[in-house]
């Protein structure tokens, strides 16, 4: 089902959209493809939101990104710059470190998509949301862009990107959702249990602009090889953990759609299962937060540690950096990348 949500300054609509499957309840904004809520049952089939969000639309525009989707590029581009076509393009600068953090302007979050139900696939529920791209931010050319949110009965919800290129560009889509397995208003994350299918991250700058560095996760408080507490990286020794959290891309063990780790909390017992295509993923669990705190819905007030997003991605800044996989896409090459989040209790 569907409904009004809002409308935003110009006017037009935001609307609402449902998606029930499996004992999971996803509800979906037209409003930058923002996860609004996500309601999963625990060990005891009590159901909860897991996702940070906002009352009404005003809220969703001051909340920076939460819970929608990033695009044309995802994370940070150092000094706003790279080649593509054989031309240098400057996109806007947005971020410290002068460097271009999420596309600025150029972000699908504060876009309103088209949106409509799509029921083709036996036991699936889905949502498919289109926007035009007009290279706004810097970008190269334009690209019309599909995002389909899909809920099937086996607790898994689906998010499939898809765009075509008027010209040579980079390209990496993800969604910023904010996740807390014990309810989104439940506080700190700490001691939820991660484990991640990677054995290297990426080093940054204090500005969280990448260092071009890789460094094995092994003897250090970025292991999550086995399942470990978020907390050990709160109140870390880490010069990489300075701001008391994470905001780090770990590069996924091997190629194609595979997995790429899972988070459980332990006291309701919500488990979130992850699965990409894409060769990394950012652990963030809101530093900026912290500088802040955050109103969201339903009177809760969010902060530093009090929810995790797994952004699924190409490395940030690899538009630059040779040496890691290509995000570059040709004119009329196709960008088709699936994000799995699987929920279940155990």
């Amino acid at each position: 089902m569907k409904e009004h949500f809002g409308n935003l300054p110009d006017g037009s609509e935001v609307t609402l959209y449902r998606l029930e499957n499996g004992g999971i309840t996803a509800e979906i904004l037209s409003l930058g493809g923002i996860i609004h809520r996500l309601l999963v049952p625990d060990k005891d089939g009590k159901t909860e939101d897991i996702v940070f969000g906002a009352d009404d639309v005003a809220g969703y525009l001051s909340m920076s990104c939460a819970a929608s989707v990033i695009g044309r590029f995802a994370n940070r581009i150092s000094e706003g710059r790279f080649t593509a076509g054989g031309k240098e393009w400057i996109t806007e600068k947005n971020a410290p470190g002068n460097c271009t953090l999420h596309s600025g302007s150029g972000n699908y979050a504060a876009r309103n998509f088209t949106g409509s139900f799509d029921t083709s696939e036996d036991g699936l529920v889905g949502l498919k949301l289109d926007l035009r791209d007009n290279g706004e931010g810097g970008f190269p050319g334009g690209m019309d862009v599909t995002v389909t949110y899909t809920l099937d009965a086996s607790g898994n919800l689906r998010i499939r990107y898809e765009g075509t290129p008027e010209a040579d560009t980079p390209i990496s889509m993800t969604n910023h959702v904010y996740f807390n397995l014990s309810g989104h208003a439940s506080g700190s994350v700490e001691d939820h249990i991660c484990q991640l299918d990677s054995d290297y991250h990426m080093t940054h700058y204090d500005t969280g602009l990448p260092t071009g560095d890789i460094r094995s996760v092994r003897g250090t408080d970025f292991d999550f090889t086995s399942p470990q507490p978020f907390k050990r990286g709160f109140n870390s020794s880490d010069p990489q953990l300075s701001r008391n959290g994470y905001d780090h891309n770990f590069c996924i063990r091997g190629r194609g759609m595979r997995r790429g780790g899972v988070v459980k909390d332990p006291k309701s017992g919500r488990c979130l299962e992850f699965f990409t295509d894409l060769p990394g993923v950012q652990l963030y669990t809101g530093l900026h937060l912290l500088l802040k705190k955050c109103d969201g819905k339903d009177g809760a007030v969010y902060s530093n540690g009090d929810g995790f997003c797994l952004e699924t991605q190409h490395y940030p800044d690899s538009v630059n950096m040779s040496q890691f996989p290509s995000p570059m896409y040709k004119a009329g090459e196709k960008f088709e990348s699936e994000t799995v989040y699987r929920f279940f209790a155990g």
